[in-house]
């Protein structure tokens, strides 16, 4: 072969490899297509929930098996799978409410779907922080139209929706209860945690006016500051007040514990505070609350504006009684309690 055959030799050898090379991507191409195709449908569509949380789920098991888990199934069970279609964000202020307004910002910096904001210090700062991404929010200390959350409670008409619970006529029936089981009712300690608001504690300045009855507030912010306020209250203290708020709740074991230490009966409105130990309860089920905020932020995912979801108020309220408690602090509650009570714990 010569030198110019071998030249052409080498030349047809070079374009037939360009050649194979070319098919074979065009048929890689052609063959994952639709592949790829899956994978940008399937990364469009994942959507990004922000928990927004006083705690984290490894920082506290009550509020992950209370809250987390029923949350997980209630989502899954419309749809939305962790892993499959929806990836949870969780940005927590860490047991400090003043951290909140940073944990906020770094959801909105991430560009997450829907913010779902537990508490009242935790809504306000989701709001404070963005105006467009849909917030689903858990507050049972405010106001939502006079805060400037939304315009009505039937028609929001910004970004912001969820369970809200301004009822300061609770403090009248917390008074009524204490009334019937303590003759003579006329000193109470009121535990308050600013955060939330001051919503609660001017209702119970009210009531306890219209009663005749002086109250000691002692104002905690922090877990650490619960034994330092029961050892503060006054001397012929009869009974004591725990105000809502995200710090008292997550708390229950240890107030009702405090209670006992300081033989002193104590109401409040979660719930689980009479389960842990506490003497009365008298409040909302939380519980439903799981199941009416998952509808909501499945929801604004399907693509629904929170503009045009009714922002919904608790309608079951419950009085759990712990005679357990009662009697070890030498309480006598009267049958008309016993009969109206919706738990009896013995």
């Amino acid at each position: 072969m010569n030198k110019r055959q071998s030249g052409h030799a080498s030349v047809g050898r070079s374009n037939f490899k360009r050649c194979a090379v070319a098919t074979l991507i065009l048929a890689v191409a052609g063959m994952t297509g639709s592949t790829w195709t899956g994978l940008a449908w399937a990364q469009t569509n994942v959507k990004r929930v922000g928990i927004l949380s006083l705690f984290g789920r490894s920082d506290d098991a009550t509020w992950d098996r209370l809250w987390m888990q029923p949350l997980h199934r209630k989502l899954a069970a419309q749809g939305w799978a962790e892993g499959k279609n929806v990836v949870f964000e969780y940005r927590t202020a860490q047991g400090d409410p003043s951290q909140f307004s940073k944990a906020a910002k770094e959801l909105v910096d991430l560009g997450v779907d829907v913010i779902m904001a537990e508490s009242a210090p935790a809504t306000r700062a989701a709001f404070t922080a963005t105006r467009t991404i849909p917030i689903v929010a858990i507050d049972l200390t405010t106001d939502p139209i006079s805060e400037g959350y939304i315009e009505s409670y039937g028609q929001p008409g910004g970004n912001l929706t969820g369970v809200f619970l301004d009822a300061p006529e609770f403090a009248g029936k917390w008074f009524e209860l204490l009334n019937e089981i303590i003759p003579h009712l006329s000193r109470v300690a009121v535990l308050w945690d600013p955060a939330p608001g001051s919503a609660h504690l001017r209702a119970v300045r009210s009531v306890a006016g219209s009663l005749n009855v002086k109250v000691q507030v002692l104002e905690v912010r922090k877990a650490a500051d619960f034994g330092a306020a029961f050892s503060a209250i006054t001397e012929g203290t009869q009974a004591v007040i725990i105000l809502p708020s995200p710090t008292t709740y997550w708390q229950n074991p240890r107030l009702a514990e405090l209670g006992l230490k300081h033989r002193l009966p104590a109401t409040s409105m979660a719930l689980e505070f009479a389960a842990a130990g506490g003497a009365i309860a008298y409040g909302p089920d939380r519980r439903t609350f799981v199941d009416r905020l998952a509808v909501l932020v499945a929801k604004i995912l399907e693509g629904t504006k929170p503009a045009e979801l009714p922002v919904e108020r608790p309608t079951k309220v419950q009085l759990i009684v712990n005679l357990k408690t009662t009697k070890k602090l030498g309480i006598h509650v009267p049958q008309s309690i016993l009969l109206r009570a919706d738990e009896v714990i013995e």
